[in-house]
């Protein structure tokens, strides 16, 4: 493995000596809009936790048949909890 070669294959323009800064920029800004967000990856992570959990998926089943079966409260303010 060549010096450099392992970072090759992330890089959409070929290896050189040197690179401009303009370039660089260019790339760095391609991988970064590839990128998620903390918070975007967190939310991932929160609805495989939900998705995984079967205690949980029933409770969610059950609440939209009641839903749809006209069993719910709409709550418009604290006095009405």
């Amino acid at each position: 493995m060549t010096k450099g070669s392992r970072h090759k294959e992330y890089l959409s323009f070929p290896m050189a000596e040197s690179i401009t800064l303009n370039i660089l920029y260019k790339e760095l800004k391609l991988i970064e809009q590839k990128m998620a967000t903390k918070e975007e990856l967190n939310r991932m992570l929160e609805t495989l936790e939900i998705l995984s959990n079967p205690s949980t998926m029933e409770q969610l089943r059950e609440s939209e048949k009641e839903i749809s079966l006209g069993k719910f409260k709409e709550i418009k303010s604290v006095r009405d909890i």
